[in-house]
């Protein structure tokens, strides 16, 4: 819990100590003008960052350590913030601010070893005004804020995970109208955001996230507030509200994501403080240092107690890594693209193909460079999977088969082995009565599978089988005879077969990962392989299958927390890491989230998938945002991030 003793007093600065809500004189150098409490001390110190008619670096005293000739509003700033120049790797402060009189969004670098303060990047300048700007940080790199007053948002990427500074715009976003201000908490992915007259606001920070808020608090008689908040910035599980008309700062714990106003701080020698900054830092025990401006009276240092509980880490840290290629993108916006497949050329592997489901359309297929070659519209297909050697008549065939929910049946499609052209083959009904998942098992002898559930919970395993059609002597006609019904207690959605070792593996969205042995004799009951909790975060969706060399993994969808859980793939299905699909800025190609489908393959299809491929549907594509696409990421970076054999 966040304390708030009034009777405590803290001394953060040398000559400035002060009681909670108390307000104390600043040296006239820091009067006036943005500024901003740092957590870079000078001789045990703490110092500012100064906007005005100049950037100034400045120690406690007010004197200047460091200056930049350009005059400048608005602020943000991230400590420490890893940089790349060349072959020079520093760790500095970055501030974004907007340069005047262009108002242009740009970023500044402070040195504190070397006391260098520098100009560092500049963002095209937008066509509205920029109401306020914020920084946040995600995954290793840092990204920018820039709010529209008629209720957008503009979200840059500004330094990569390499430390790189490069400006590219990640999407526009809708945001509440009329916003003042925006602040982010990295920790928790949340952007807080005022709207004036109305409240505060959060939603997710990520630029994978999709729209939606919800409210911290609003004004009365709807919260607690009793007037407009102008400003917000954001502290360790909490959140401090600058609420001008009342002379107020509001201090919310958000700690968990939620969200609670704690104590209200009067600032009774102020006349509309309409700016707060705050940070951290150690003076005994942890404190909070603010430093409030207005107009009128210039800006008034004060400071709060501050105590934070640590956060709750989860068992398996999560690794990022980079795709290495991505499809091209679905005709349209929405909740498309769902499930992909692999389908493996055996004579000339870089060749080989990405089938991939539009759950809105049909099917689509993709070269390994993510080109679209192919596309079927035949149907709202879910999910899809593929398997070799399948006889159709007197010719062998590899198949595609995928889930229709127009009519509750299975898509199938042949493939030439010898040049990968698929052409659809007929479809075999089913009586599910909403079909959704969907995976093929093979046996030894050759006799292929379909493995369809529905949303009851209900799976069902169907011999496929091609026959002479009698309308038609030189075509064929594929039935499907059901050989067995397993369930589990609520909606499921993946499935992957393991052929070698005749296992299934199955997923219950909500609840956990399941298996049952693979051939129609296995029995109906499952067994637990991993429930969903804090490693494998619910909904639990796409799954596929490695076979190594020496061991087999099953690599599942965590859609809940934007990762993919790879473990075992035999009891007792040891937990080996948590992976996320990271950015790339240099090749242009965005991270992965909310993912529906996968697959893996372990063949040598040349080049960064010498060891394999993994293939993930993304939710959300941006940089720029486009409709929902597929990625490959190399099966190498996995091994080695992992260390698995």
């Amino acid at each position: 819990m966040i304390s708030l003793r009034k009777s405590l007093l803290a001394c953060l600065f040398t000559g400035f100590c002060s009681s909670v809500g108390a307000v104390t004189t600043l040296p006239p150098s820091l009067k006036d003008g943005l500024i901003a409490p740092l957590p870079t001390l000078l001789q045990h110190q703490s110092t500012f960052l100064a906007l005005g008619d100049d950037i100034h670096w400045r120690d406690a005293s007010g004197k200047s350590l460091a200056q930049l000739k350009l005059p400048a509003e608005l602020l943000d700033w991230r400590y420490p913030v890893q940089l790349q120049t060349g072959k020079i790797i520093s760790s500095e402060l970055v501030a974004a601010t907007v340069f005047l009189p262009e108002q242009q969004p740009g970023l500044v670098a402070l040195d504190p070893e070397s006391g260098k303060l520098r100009e560092l990047l500049r963002l095209p300048t937008p066509e509205f005004k920029i109401e306020n700007l914020c920084l946040s940080r995600v995954n290793g790199h840092l990204a920018l804020y820039l709010l529209d007053e008629r209720g957008t948002a503009e979200h840059w990427l500004v330094i990569d995970a390499k430390g790189t500074a490069n400006a590219k715009l990640l999407r526009r976003l809708p945001i509440a109208p009329n916003s003042k201000s925006c602040a982010v908490d990295d920790e928790q992915d949340l952007l807080f955001i005022a709207e004036e007259g109305i409240g505060i606001w959060a939603q997710v920070a990520s630029e994978e996230s999709a729209p939606g808020r919800v409210a911290v608090d609003l004004q009365k008689p709807f919260g607690s507030l009793s007037g407009s908040v102008e400003s917000l910035v954001v502290v360790p599980q909490g959140l401090v509200a600058a609420v001008a008309e009342e002379k107020q700062l509001a201090v919310y714990s958000t700690r968990e994501g939620k969200f609670k106003q704690q104590q209200l701080v009067d600032l009774p020698n102020t006349d509309e403080p309409e700016r707060v900054k705050a940070v951290v830092v150690a003076a005994g025990n942890n404190s909070l240092a603010l430093v409030v401006g207005d107009e009128k009276t210039g800006n008034h240092f004060l400071s709060l107690p501050w105590d934070s509980v640590p956060q709750k880490k989860s068992p398996h840290t999560i690794v990022s890594i980079t795709p290495d290629v991505q499809t091209q993108v679905m005709a349209r916006f929405g909740d498309a693209a769902d499930d992909p497949a692999i389908w493996v050329n055996k004579k000339r592997p870089q060749k080989s193909l990405v089938i991939g489901t539009n759950k809105q359309q049909g099917l689509f297929v993709y070269d390994m460079q993510g080109r679209e070659v192919q596309h079927f519209n035949t149907g709202k297909l879910n999910n899809v999977d593929v398997r070799y050697g399948v006889p159709l008549g007197k010719k062998v065939v590899d198949i595609a088969v995928a889930t229709n929910r127009d009519d509750n049946s299975l898509a199938i499609y042949t493939i030439d082995p010898k040049n990968g052209k698929l052409r659809f083959s007929g479809s075999v009904a089913t009586d599910l009565e909403e079909i959704y998942g969907f995976c093929l098992y093979q046996n030894a002898s050759g006799v292929t599978y379909a493995i369809p559930n529905g949303k009851s919970g209900e799976f069902q395993q169907i011999q496929l089988s091609a026959v002479i059609d009698q309308q038609d002597k030189n075509s064929h006609v594929w039935q499907g005879k059901k050989v067995r019904s397993f369930f589990v207690k609520s909606q499921p959605e993946g499935c992957v077969a393991d052929d070698k070792n005749q296992r299934l593996f199955v997923g219950e969205e909500d609840e956990a990962v399941w298996t049952i042995g693979a051939e129609p004799n296995a029995g109906t009951q499952v067994e637990l392989v991993l429930r969903a909790g804090d490693v494998l975060v619910a909904d639990v969706e796409g799954m596929g299958i490695y076979q190594g060399k020496n061991k087999h993994y099953l690599v599942v969808s965590s859609q809940g927390n934007n990762s993919y859980v790879i473990l075992d793939a035999t009891a007792p299905y040891k937990t080996r890491g948590v992976i996320r699909v990271d950015l790339d800025a240099e090749r242009g190609i965005d991270g992965v989230s909310e993912t529906d489908g996968l697959e893996v393959t372990h063949a040598n299809l040349g080049g960064a998938f010498g060891e394999g491929m993994l293939v993930v549907q993304d939710g959300h594509k941006v940089m720029p945002e486009a409709p929902q696409n597929f990625k490959y990421v190399s099966w190498e970076k996995i091994r080695t991030v992992l260390a698995l054999e």
